[in-house]
């Protein structure tokens, strides 16, 4: 899921800033991992309940169902890309 998102999100941004686009893909898809981690260790940690993993899982497949949701809104297509001047206009 991550691979098609990232690359219709960086094709949406001109080739100059593709640099800063994929660091803070990256940064952003780190930050997901640790907190993700995060919280599924705090759960287990806590021990809250007696079926503390069960929890945890249940927390993450929650956050994984909501990605995938968010996944399903980004378009499906990338944006034409405008022919550099001088050249015939792509079809």
């Amino acid at each position: 899921m991550l691979t098609p998102s990232v690359n219709v999100v960086q094709s949406a941004f001109p080739e100059d800033q593709q640099g800063e686009i994929s660091g803070l893909s990256r940064s952003i898809s780190n930050l997901g991992s640790s907190f993700g981690t995060a919280v599924a260790g705090t759960i287990l940690v806590a021990n809250l309940t007696q079926h503390a993993y069960a929890a945890a899982m249940a927390t993450l497949a929650l956050a994984a169902l909501i990605g995938l949701a968010n996944a399903t809104r980004l378009p499906r297509t990338t944006p034409a890309t405008p022919a550099p001047s001088g050249a015939p206009p792509r079809p």
